[in-house]
């Protein structure tokens, strides 16, 4: 049986003398789109011999590459993560000379005050950031293998816990004839916001208007409630919010994004049917949606990425048939996980002209997305992610997500999340800090103090670790100074860079690949232009689809100043 991992948040049950560590499991009636693609299968079959000389990309990330059968399914859904280490398997997980990650946690992880990111990054750039990984990440996990993570003796809050309850990941085998297995990518692995629009034609066809090429909206122009009874999380009842990604319902701000992008499609299916009033609805929906996918692609690659990292990705040359753009285990497990550092322990909001409104503990809001945005709308939400900062990248993790996640929610208690990512590169063998850092950097650090300068830190991962060689990919990562005029170290630099550019230059349907969009589409569509100059495309989707005014927003979306 096989359930999901929230990649930014998971949800667990107490039960003494266990917490309870589950991902919600399937409970819609789209469940059976989370089989696996194994090489054998029909399914596999049928997208190696797909044409894929089409227009307009398709919902399961088949064609995202082309050229061979082969490359064909690079990036579909629910095949496996790429890897950078040639033979890796997921077969047998590691970590068994390794200390609980729990200890390890308490040892490194501990935030008992805000530290703000020095380069003024908002908290838009996390939600973002989440946004991001909920149109590339996805894994479902497996019921019957149990990898429960031991709790240390005398926690400070688990005191009467002996485990942590964990399931390993589903896994997928790679090629035909081989037994090496790597974990399900239950989405796509391209920018094609599957997160708005779904990776399957099922939850598609729900989320659809059919008509004038529009998607379904609700009461106040937001999502609409799942009254399909698809898969969703919490659950799959009716008083949930339904979009493309199970996992929208999450907090407020993420719905807010989602929100967004939802009026986003359906303000340029408008413009489109104006311009061409002869268009029949299934072009018009495939044109809202590629234009709406390549505005995201812009502020990904053009805005957000720059904001975060400090840089810019290498020029784009043109699409390329031999890279493969599916999504790298090292990223997804570890390298993208930077966003539970930069959570901090409340939800800002602000009214009109950027007036303060209380805050509102994250503990309190996680699922609550419903009641919130219902009552509330999502513009003090934008605003208030827009003007807060966001904490650093770092070790250190605010207790909403190291120990009382979820526990607003009914049966809910609260976990680790810092345990269970470490747990969760184990599971997926994922190498070490220092071989990752070898492969990407050259060399390996040959003591902690090359992983940082900071004594304190140095000294706790040798208290953690007792070798530099034993430290786990994502703690030596989140650990390292941060590079000149950058929000993180050079090992994750080095990282999102190369994965960022496979994710871009293997996509077929990138936006700036030659040809993307026609000269006449580019002259009678604003927005197309745009894509295409040095305009601010974030900013003007927010003033498009809210009520905030151009003087409430900054003129660089993800900072504060």
């Amino acid at each position: 049986m096989k359930s999901f991992i929230l990649v930014a948040c998971a949800t667990f049950l107490l039960v003494v003398p266990t917490i309870y560590a589950q991902a919600p499991r399937p409970n819609g009636d789209d469940a059976d789109e989370l089989n696996p693609i194994e090489p054998n299968s029909p399914e596999f079959k049928d997208r190696e011999r797909r044409n894929c000389r089409i227009e307009f990309r398709r919902v399961d990330g088949a064609c995202t590459n082309i050229g061979s059968p082969k490359r064909q399914l690079w990036g579909s859904t629910n095949r496996p993560h790429f890897t950078y280490f040639n033979g890796l398997s997921s077969v047998v997980a590691t970590g068994k000379n390794l200390p609980s990650p729990r200890r390890i946690s308490n040892i490194l992880c501990k935030q008992t005050r805000n530290i703000f990111d020095r380069r003024s990054l908002n908290e838009m750039t996390t939600i973002f950031g989440q946004f991001i990984d909920h149109t590339l990440v996805a894994t479902p996990v497996n019921d019957d293998e149990p990898m429960f993570i031991k709790m240390p003796e005398n926690d400070p809050l688990f005191a009467n816990m002996t485990e942590l309850k964990f399931f390993r990941s589903e896994r997928v085998k790679v090629v035909r004839g081989s037994r090496v297995e790597r974990p399900q990518n239950s989405l796509t692995s391209a920018l094609d916001l599957v997160s708005v629009y779904g990776p399957n034609e099922g939850r598609l066809k729900v989320l659809r208007s059919f008509r004038n090429g529009l998607m379904e909206t609700g009461p106040g122009n937001l999502l609409i409630l799942n009254n399909a009874r698809l898969n969703n999380a919490p659950q799959n009842r009716k008083s949930f919010f339904i979009t493309g990604d199970h996992r929208a319902n999450e907090h407020p701000v993420l719905t807010s994004v989602h929100t967004l992008f939802l009026r986003e499609h359906n303000s340029i299916a408008k413009e489109l049917q104006a311009a061409f009033p002869r268009w029949k609805e299934e072009r018009l929906f495939q044109t809202a949606r590629k234009i709406n996918i390549a505005q995201f692609q812009k502020i990904v690659i053009k805005e957000w990425y720059p904001a975060i990292t400090g840089r810019q990705l290498p020029a784009y040359n043109g699409f390329v048939r031999d890279t493969d753009p599916t999504v790298s285990l090292v990223f997804s497990t570890a390298a993208f996980r930077v966003g539970h550092t930069l959570v901090g322990n409340v939800v800002n909001r602000r009214g009109r002209g950027n007036t303060v409104l209380p805050s509102l503990p994250f503990m309190n809001v996680f699922f609550q997305s419903v009641r919130l945005i219902q009552n509330n709308g999502i513009d003090e939400f934008v605003r208030g992610a827009l003007v807060s900062r966001a904490q650093r990248i770092d070790l250190q993790v605010h207790d909403i997500l190291r120990n009382f996640l979820f526990t607003n929610v009914n049966g809910e208690e609260g976990l680790d999340l810092i345990a269970l990512n470490l747990q969760r590169s184990r599971d997926h063998a994922l190498p070490s800090y220092n071989r990752i850092r070898r492969k990407f950097l050259g060399s390996r650090a040959r003591n902690f103090l090359q992983i940082t300068k900071n004594r304190n830190i140095a000294t706790a991962l040798q208290t953690a670790y007792g070798s530099v060689d034993k430290v786990e990919a994502w703690i030596g990562m989140m650990a390292e100074d941060h590079a000149p005029r950058s929000s993180m170290g050079p090992t994750l630099l080095a990282v999102w860079q190369r994965e960022f550019v496979r994710i871009r230059d293997g996509d077929q349907f990138y936006f700036e690949r030659e040809g993307a969009f026609t000269k006449e589409m580019k002259m009678k569509i604003p927005r197309v232009r745009q894509l295409f100059t040095n305009a601010d495309i974030f900013r003007g989707i927010v003033l498009r689809n809210s009520g905030i005014q151009r003087r409430d927003l900054k003129r660089r979306m993800f900072f504060v100043n």
